[in-house]
């Protein structure tokens, strides 16, 4: 069965501004963001936000996602990720909450 995981905007009414991280946590964060990021196949736009797709090995990339999400879902309480297993990767689709509330039509 195929991974999936939500983490929900903490505080989704908040000024969306990164204002929790200091330099240190940037600077500490660099090298694993871009390793991520350098397996970044595919990103798109959706009508929530964004979706970045990632290609290689699922548990890698399930691992690297997750660690993603959690450091920067502290750091930007404002959006919800939603990380979604593939047999070839992994999807994190990153959205407003307020988007996500309203009914699709």
């Amino acid at each position: 069965m195929l991974r999936h995981r939500v983490v929900r905007a903490s505080a989704p009414s908040s000024e969306n501004a990164c204002c929790s991280m200091t330099a240190a946590d940037g600077s500490r964060r660099t090298a694993d963001v871009a390793s991520l990021f350098g397996q970044l196949a595919e990103q798109r736009e959706t009508p929530h936000g964004n979706e970045f797709v990632f290609r290689g090995d699922p548990d890698e990339l399930w691992a690297a996602v997750t660690a993603f999400v959690d450091e920067e879902s502290q750091c930007c309480p404002f959006y919800t990720y939603e990380q979604r297993e593939t047999d070839d990767g992994v999807v994190l689709a990153v959205s407003s909450e307020p988007a996500l509330a309203k009914p699709e039509l």
